[in-house]
């Protein structure tokens, strides 16, 4: 008999909504305005809701779907130990999540032994020049190394780590499939956006400190770090 279904563990990358007010309308434009600011960046991502208020209207979180849902963003969970709001998740059609910190980790010994069997990584990808307004790199399954500098409106995608040399100023992604460890370098910061496991920050949020010499991101604790290297 021919293979109907095929059911693998998979780490997806989940972008977490933190909600810090009962007003629906302030919420919903609260949120638009962090969307306009990198649009494409919102279309497709799966989102788990955490409320961090109390009393939330019942119609709250449906609305809230219904809003992610004209955003063209993905509202699958939400993570709460309030059992009211899980009884609110169900009728809007949420999955309900538990703490991070219950999530199990492998034992170390089961890693090496992966590691052990893994092929070897790949040499890294490199870009000679900057890369243009509206190009996209991906450096599948490895490093991405771009010696230019990335200019607005265009993207660097890597599985792994991002080195760029020049300037960032679009958009950088490092550890695009979930890896944690991976980390973005750059001789100068000014970004539209950088991102590493699904974690991000918009420019807005940067502070201008992290924007002056050669700088180093990685995540510690579920947020990103930025180091100054020199």
């Amino acid at each position: 008999m021919n293979k109907i279904i095929d059911l693998k563990g998979s780490i997806l990358s989940l972008t977490v909504l933190k909600l810090y007010s009962n007003d629906i309308e302030q919420t919903k434009q609260a949120l638009s305005d962090k969307i306009n600011q990198a649009p494409d960046f919102f279309v497709g991502i799966p989102v788990v809701l955490e409320p961090q208020v109390d009393n939330l209207d019942p119609t709250f979180l449906a609305l809230m779907v219904e809003f992610l849902h004209q955003k063209q963003m993905l509202p699958i969970g939400i993570r709460t130990q309030d059992e009211t709001l899980k009884e609110h998740a169900n009728y809007a059609g949420l999955a309900v999540f538990g703490e991070e910190s219950q999530v199990k980790k492998r034992p170390q010994q089961q890693e090496s032994k992966e590691c052990a069997e893994a092929p070897s990584l790949k040499t890294a990808l490199v870009v000679q020049n900057a890369v243009r307004s509206g190009q996209q790199v991906y450096a599948k399954d490895r490093d991405l190394i771009v010696l230019g500098s990335v200019n607005p409106g265009a993207e660097v995608i890597a599985d792994g780590n991002v080195h760029v040399y020049g300037t960032i100023r679009g958009k950088v992604f490092a550890g695009s499939q979930g890896e944690t460890s991976a980390r973005i370098f750059a001789q100068k910061l000014d970004p539209e956006l950088v991102c590493i496991a699904g974690l991000y920050q918009l420019a807005e949020d940067i502070e201008p400190a992290h924007k002056n010499g050669f700088i180093e991101v990685s995540l510690r604790n579920d947020q990103l770090n930025f180091k100054l290297l020199d």
